[in-house]
């Protein structure tokens, strides 16, 4: 097989994040109608699914699989879309299902809790020996995949719980070298993208010192398609992470769980179970393909905490900056005024993010877009490391910034519609590779009699929340003139939240404090929690 074939069948599925929906029809007789039931499943997987769903037949099922191969990260818009939802997900993980059928509030849980299973492994031309995870997490040229999309990435994490709960590591020290990890990523050179492949990154490790944390699976994938490579795999002495590929009804409908038991049995048959071994994965009791490994084992509720405390420090940033530049910037504050505090204050901010983040630019006040529109989009999105001609996005948002708080000072603030029109472009835009949030600067009050009262604002707000496309609003007010309250409450409904500083020599310090902002959950929105 050439290369290039590899990208559809596996490893490049997440970069195309769907590569399309195939429809397995049985023609098995004795049904009174054939019932079509949509399954998302883990890019790894989807080929041995449709092997699967083709078994069915010979059992006189009455279904037909529409199979959606998606990478996990993607699946919580999936099931909050409404019609055309999938009724059954294959996640790589029973950690990850279990967030994001909390996240979506979807589902009735587990038809099975394994399909099939396969190994974390350390993958490299000389990949070392390590006695547990946490060896493998500081290793400074790891390389790993996307915090929401991959269990694999997520051992090291899993590997490091374990060995402070067994006393071999303090808390402090496994969070730092979490954090460590989280700043090398962001911040490498070339930029790491949330995007990347098992595939690329193992043909990274081939020409570089890099190790890559996979699965066996998707190593032997790798390795079939390229008999040539120097890689080699190996695991902790401590154990490693089984990925043990749960099938979910999501629909959490009679139907889709009678469809989940016909692929359950399908896996559980020799024919199955061939399929299975032959893409390179395991028995649900980790029996079938490779050496036997040990395995760890941790209460899932701390397995779940820990990622969730990585993903909040390794999942990169995409939002908005929108500035007010209403008239009353031009009023003086300590020795300066309000808007040359807020350059500065937006500048140090700037600098300190990392070039995988991803950030565009507006600014406010009354008419400010003309016809009405209160806001004017001065820089489109883009990653802070793009090239823009033959500048960066980081230098265009700096001379932005420059230029729009000295020249584009004027009139009333607009503010709860900028919310508003803020939110709907940022969920528009969703990412689920990121953190998607708007980061509204202002100086004080909504001037707009035309615009939304806070009470609309908010129940607007409610309406368009998606708890599969969480989106964060996040306040920096720079003056004593700031109404906190209201606008805390309002954060608060998107899970973002308000911070105020009345001195100005704070508002250096409130922006720095704004590169990873507190986040919490959204409340529920309107009709999601089916009142």
């Amino acid at each position: 097989m050439r290369a290039g074939l590899w990208t559809v069948t596996a490893l490049a599925l997440v970069a195309a994040l769907v590569s399309g929906i195939l429809l397995w029809r049985n023609d098995s007789s004795g049904c009174s109608g054939r019932e079509t039931v949509r399954v998302a499943a883990e890019p790894a997987i989807a080929d041995a699914l449709t092997g699967l769903a083709d078994l069915t037949a010979a059992d006189g099922s009455c279904f037909d699989y529409a199979i959606e191969s998606i990478a996990g990260g993607y699946v919580p818009e999936l099931l909050t879309r409404g019609e055309g939802a999938p009724e059954l997900w294959v996640a790589d993980s029973q950690s990850k299902a279990r967030r994001v059928i909390a996240q979506t509030r979807r589902g009735s849980g587990f038809v099975a809790e394994s399909l099939a299973t396969t190994p974390a492994v350390v993958v490299g031309t000389d990949p070392g020996t390590y006695p547990g995870w946490v060896d493998v997490l500081r290793r400074p040229n790891l390389q790993i995949g996307s915090p929401v999309s991959s269990t694999a990435a997520d051992a090291p994490i899993v590997g490091s719980l374990a060995a402070e709960l067994s006393g071999r590591l303090t808390r402090a020290d496994r969070l730092a070298a979490m954090a460590g990890l989280a700043d090398r990523r962001n911040r490498a050179v070339p930029m790491a993208d949330p995007k990347s492949t098992d595939e690329s990154r193992l043909m990274s490790a081939g020409a570089t010192a890099s190790v890559v944390v996979t699965s066996e699976q998707q190593f032997m994938t790798f390795k079939r398609h390229y008999p040539n490579s120097s890689l080699i795999s190996t695991v902790p002495s401590d154990g490693t992470v089984l990925l043990d590929y749960p099938l979910v009804n999501t629909a959490g409908s009679d139907q889709a769980a009678d469809a989940g038991v016909t692929l359950l049995k399908a896996a559980r048959s020799q024919a199955g179970r061939k399929i299975l071994t032959g893409q390179g994965f395991r028995a649900p009791d980790g029996t079938g393909v490779g050496k036997p490994v040990k395995t760890l084992t941790i209460d899932p509720a701390r397995v779940d905490a820990a990622v969730d405390e990585w993903t909040a420090m390794a999942l990169p940033t995409r939002t908005i900056l929108a500035l007010d530049v209403s008239t009353s910037l031009r009023m003086p504050a300590a020795d300066s005024t309000r808007a040359a505090l807020v350059i500065d204050g937006a500048l140090g901010w700037l600098r300190q993010l990392p070039p995988n983040t991803d950030v565009g630019m507006w600014i406010y006040s009354l008419n400010k877009g003309g016809n009405g529109q209160d806001w004017l989009e001065t820089v489109p999105s883009r990653r802070l490391g793009d090239p823009v001609r033959s500048w960066t996005q980081r230098d265009i948002l700096d001379e932005s910034i420059n230029r729009s708080l000295k020249a584009e000072l004027g009139g009333g603030r607009a503010l709860y519609d900028t919310i508003l029109a803020g939110y709907k472009a940022v969920l528009n835009g969703y990412d689920a590779d990121y953190t998607n949030t708007l980061t509204i600067v202002t100086d004080g009050r909504d001037d707009d009699l035309q615009g939304p009262t806070p009470a609309t604002l908010i129940d607007q707000l409610k309406r368009l929340a998606d708890p599969g496309r969480p989106v964060r609003v996040v306040v920096l007010g720079v003056s004593a003139d700031v109404d906190r309250a209201t606008l805390t409450t309002i954060t608060n409904v998107t899970g973002g939240g308000t911070s105020v500083t009345a001195d100005p020599y704070g508002i250096q310090g409130l922006f720095a404090g704004a590169v990873r902002p507190r986040l919490s959950p959204p409340v529920n929105p309107i009709g999601a929690d089916g009142k």
